[in-house]
């Protein structure tokens, strides 16, 4: 069977993602006015109300776009490997439960993604209500940092429940209510059938929890520590494996990771894709790090947990960069800090929209999503090549 997209496909995806990016940035510059006008009046205290419908309708939107939107050579890889598991009686290469609702479901690509996709999204616009965000604000944010990447990772489902069960146990503590507590708990533990690698990430954002990890000290350490571990990473990822897999099959897939032929293309084009990606994702957590650890403004127990837990995902993934490793495991944790990064800047960032330094950040991120769509665009026979060759 021959797997394609089409040049028009790729390039509805773009458009649809320009409207969601000014859907969201309307909605947010629509209140800002607002505020601008009371705040000019010299009135003390005003709520604006926000309705509802904004928060349906960007939902809507979101679990359209990760059903249909091809952002990238993983849209038609999970095709192949879906078309392989309707014609097979037993899980290849996806984890069980996607196994479960690709026979449990009709048999179409399209609804399969809707399920796994569109769950992820409802989990996210759940966070968003329980972190009491501006949803426009953290909509823009959302569709600057994450929404390219957001309909690519299989792990995307198990990512979303695993940060909606941290949500909850922070806001348990917060409001004292024990449900949130035992519903934090369940999600974290329903998360690690969604992707093997939903542990380790589990693992590390558990360390955290330990005094003492949330500190600048710790971050200059882990720094000077860095040339030391970059050394001994290949055998401490082989002793990992061991500790962390509970199978015969997940070893072996782990071992593929870490042995795989893949590494960066050390070209100019490669450098400037690593550039253009990573620059934006730096710029804002150094800005977290200033405002939290140098500066010591007032910030929750939850954006120290989410930017901390950035920084030990983007510190693996260096690790991992062109080291006598595959360079899968260094993109998939850079790809994992995204999220984190993400609900932290949803958070954090609002009252910091005017800085100019966070302007620029934004304006950087923008250049990366028109980078990478072109740069999509620009090789769609060759991701369309791999695919009908996997």
């Amino acid at each position: 069977m021959q797997y394609s997209v089409s040049l028009t496909h790729e390039v509805l995806t773009v458009i649809a993602w320009i409207i969601m990016l000014l859907l969201g940035y309307r909605e947010m510059r629509k209140y800002d006015k607002l505020y601008d006008e009371f705040d000019a009046e010299g009135e003390e205290t005003y709520v604006f109300y926000k309705p509802r419908s904004f928060w349906y309708r960007m939902l809507v939107f979101t679990m359209l776009f990760c059903t249909f939107g091809c952002v990238g050579g993983d849209f038609l890889h999970n095709q192949v490997i879906y078309d392989m598991n309707v014609q097979s009686d037993h899980p290849i290469h996806f984890e069980n439960v996607y196994f479960l609702l690709i026979k449990g479901l009709p048999t179409n690509y399209y609804v399969w993604r809707f399920f796994v996709w569109g769950i992820a999204a409802f989990l996210l616009f759940k966070i968003l209500d329980e972190i009491k965000s501006d949803l426009d604000f953290s909509f823009v944010i959302f569709t600057l940092m994450l929404l390219n990447h957001f309909p690519n990772l299989r792990q995307t489902l198990g990512f979303m429940m695993m940060f909606y069960g941290y949500v909850l146990l922070f806001r348990s503590v917060e409001d004292a209510m024990p449900q949130k507590l035992v519903m934090g708990i369940i999600l974290l533990i329903i998360s690690t059938f969604f992707h093997s690698t939903i542990f380790v990430f589990i693992v590390l954002s558990l360390l955290l929890f330990i005094p003492g990890t949330k500190s600048l000290a710790m971050i200059i350490v882990s720094v000077i520590a860095f040339p030391f571990l970059y050394d001994m990473t290949k055998e401490l990822s082989t002793q990992f494996i061991g500790m962390v897999s509970n199978n015969d099959m997940m070893q072996e897939k782990a071992t593929k990771y870490i042995e795989s032929s893949f590494r960066v293309e050390l070209n100019i084009r490669g450098f400037l894709k690593i550039i253009v990606n990573r620059l934006p994702v730096l710029m804002l957590f150094f800005f977290g790090i200033k405002k939290i650890l140098i500066d010591k403004i007032e910030s929750s127990y939850m954006e120290k947990h989410l930017l901390m837990l950035t920084y030990m995902l983007i510190y693996v993934s260096c690790l991992f960069f062109n080291n006598n490793v595959s360079a899968y495991l260094s993109q998939r944790f850079w790809d994992a800090a995204c999220y984190p990064l993400t609900i932290f800047a949803m958070i954090f960032l609002r009252n910091y929209s005017g800085s100019l330094y966070v302007k620029i950040t934004l304006y950087a991120f923008l250049a990366s999503n028109i980078f990478n769509m072109a740069y999509s665009l620009y090789t769609i026979d060759n991701f369309i090549a791999n695919a009908n060759a996997f």
